[in-house]
């Protein structure tokens, strides 16, 4: 029974509502079949779907008119689109907002006609009439028609243009490339949006673009402009991460990530080729590698066949400095005569292979004592950061280094023999000139004399300092 009475109910609600469209149908006696449709700003039909709704002859008198033209309104994808219509005495007139393209009524005065949510009507003052699209649909751009139902249908048309934000499109935009060095490369990017959008190209790394030039030199940009980014004869340089940056001044702007990645073939340099290092102390091998893909890196040593592993007496390491740069580095512990030889660094990957070689030798540390019946004095050469006697310099030039000071003091009687064993001792030595801290090559050499005057000192140890082929010589003498 209780479902009899559901179903009877539910019959005679669909009857109402079906009597009531029939009604309204009746009123506005269906939509003249009709699309005389837009040219430019469009010229419609006279007749009008409203045309048999409206008042009685007698109050057809004073008709009613539109105040002023609809203004066109241009949104964001996503906002609200209003449109106002303003008519003055509307009297017992209706007016109601129709698509143009289509010719769908959307409101009949106050009511919304069409089943769509996203359409509204609002009567704010007697006057006007805003017709209300939210949210804003890319296919909700076009014109709307604003009727009034006198006996000659009177329309204004207003239209509404749909800004789109950029979006970039997979098809025709490059993905991760790779390319081997001295090619020509082409990153291309695609996006849509209305407006148009922009494309703007950038390092990820906030670095300069190189491009090159008429001459074929690379020269830095900030920025580039345009949907295709051309690198003649790619350069490892090139290398890294670029953006493609579209935006049309509809927030939010879009970008997408293009790895670039360019192969060749290792290289390795080297600070220096020959290295001394004392006995007992640390030697450190530096070797610089370019090479992508990421290449094989080993040392060896002249003589053995077999790579060097890190171990206590051995420390391999790599330092990573850019996507194709590495430094390798080789440290020796307790250095002695068996480490001295030819070092080979090697890197490898499956484009090439290069080496680089340094060679190290030992700088020894010996100490000699000589006592003579005047004087006790001590021939060192020496690392280690001895302090110098007090005494009376006869120059003002900077104190020794302690891996530069050689003190000689010989037992000498006259100033002849004190000479040759100067002179002796630099042929010995091999001392050359070195570049100090200060940028200058110079050579400076204290020598300490016992128990000899120190005027006459001072003017023989002026032609020594002649001798040694114009190197700078501090020489400090003592009674």
């Amino acid at each position: 029974m209780r479902r009899f009475r559901k179903t009877k109910f539910h019959s005679l609600d669909k009857m109402l509502r079906n009597f009531y469209v029939a009604l309204l149908l009746w009123r506005i006696d269906c939509v003249v079949e009709s699309t005389k449709v837009v040219k430019s700003n469009m010229r419609y039909q006279t007749t009008s779907p409203l045309s048999r709704v409206g008042p009685t002859a007698s109050q057809r008198d004073a008709e009613p008119d539109f105040v002023g033209p609809i203004e066109n309104v241009t949104v964001a994808l996503g906002r609200e689109a209003v449109l106002t219509c303003s008519v003055s005495d509307i009297g017992d007139y209706k007016v109601a907002w129709i698509r143009a393209d289509d010719q769908t009524i959307l409101t009949l005065h106050t009511r919304l006609v069409t089943h769509s949510s996203r359409y509204a009507v609002t009567n704010d003052s007697p006057s006007s009439w805003q017709l209300h699209i939210r949210p804003l649909k890319i296919e909700d751009r076009g014109c709307y028609m604003c009727q009034i139902n006198t006996s000659t249908m009177k329309k204004q048309i207003g239209c509404v243009d749909v800004l789109v934000p950029p979006n970039i499109v997979d098809e025709g935009t490059s993905g991760d490339m790779v390319a081997r060095e001295g090619t020509d490369v082409s990153l291309s990017c695609k996006a849509e949006g209305r407006p148009l959008p922009r494309i703007l190209w950038r390092r990820e790394d906030g670095s300069n673009i190189l491009q090159r030039n008429e001459a074929g030199e690379l020269h830095k940009v900030d920025m580039y402009t345009g949907p295709s980014l051309n690198l003649t004869k790619v350069d490892r340089k090139q290398m890294g991460a670029y953006l493609c940056i579209a935006s049309n001044d509809v927030p939010p702007s879009v970008s997408k990530r293009i790895m670039l990645s360019v192969n060749f073939s290792p290289s390795i340099s080297t600070l220096t080729k020959v290295i001394g290092v004392p006995t007992g102390s640390q030697a450190t091998l530096e070797c610089n590698v370019e090479a992508y893909p990421h290449a094989i890196n080993f040392w060896l040593k002249s003589g053995e066949k077999t790579m060097i592993l890190s171990s206590n007496k051995h420390e391999i390491r790599e330092v990573r400095v850019s996507p194709y740069q590495v430094k390798i580095v080789l440290t020796i512990s307790e250095f002695s005569t068996e480490d001295t030889g030819t070092y080979t660094c090697v890197s490898s990957n499956t484009i090439g292979k290069a080496e680089g070689t340094l060679r190290l030798y030992e700088i020894k540390i010996t100490t000699t004592t000589t006592t003579t019946t005047t004087t006790t004095t001590t021939t060192t050469t020496t690392t280690t950061t001895t302090p110098p006697p007090t005494t009376t310099e006869l120059t003002t030039q900077p104190p020794l280094q302690p891996a530069e000071q050689k003190f000689f003091t010989p037992d000498v009687t006259t100033f002849d023999t004190m000479q040759n064993v100067i002179e002796q001792s630099v042929l010995d030595n091999n001392w050359l000139p070195t570049v100090d801290s200060r940028g200058t090559r110079s050579i400076q050499t204290s020598i300490l004399i016992l128990g000899l005057p120190t005027f006459l000192c001072f003017l023989r140890l002026l032609r020594i300092t002649d001798f040694i082929l114009g190197n700078q010589y501090v020489f400090q003498c003592s009674r």
